[in-house]
């Protein structure tokens, strides 16, 4: 309570020092130039109070970094990335193969994620269309040579 005391007693001081040399300038060219530096000193006496709190908090808040709250929230984060990594090797695999004139029924990507929070690519498996049987070594030598993965082409031939 006293911080909060000596940071009010600061800020009237500072309001008082500035009305009072607002009252000296004559006004004219130089009026707007004390003005801005009078502002600027009253939000320098705003904020360096301020300042000597922040770094409080912040310790603060560090010392619940290892929180249930928070592991879940990484969790959650892994599954979204891993998500998006995948979906994102999809439709790179959809498109070479549109490329090259051959359409795919699914594409399964295999990947792992590590200690450090990369993501491994194993493999990917990709299943192509009916009647697109005849192409799986011409896709699979397309794919491997364009995207660098290991794959896996079958087709859904019954």
């Amino acid at each position: 309570m006293n911080a909060v005391r000596e940071w009010s007693a600061a800020i009237c001081m500072a309001a008082l020092v500035a009305a009072m040399l607002q009252g000296l300038v004559p006004s004219g060219s130089m009026e707007r130039m004390v003005k801005f530096v009078i502002g600027a000193f009253v939000i320098c006496a705003l904020i360096v109070p301020l300042a000597k709190i922040v770094p409080k908090i912040s310790m603060g808040i560090q010392a619940d970094s290892g929180s249930p709250v928070n592991s879940q929230l990484e969790k959650t984060v892994e599954k979204q990335y891993s998500a998006a990594a995948q979906e994102s090797i999809t439709n790179l695999v959809v498109s070479e193969l549109n490329n090259i004139d051959i359409k795919c029924k699914n594409v399964n990507v295999i990947m792992d994620t590590n200690e450090d929070g990369s993501i491994s690519i194993n493999k990917v498996v990709v299943i192509l269309a009916k009647g697109y049987g005849k192409d799986r070594e011409k896709a699979s030598a397309h794919l491997e040579k364009t995207l660098g993965l290991k794959m896996e082409v079958s087709s859904d031939e019954s």
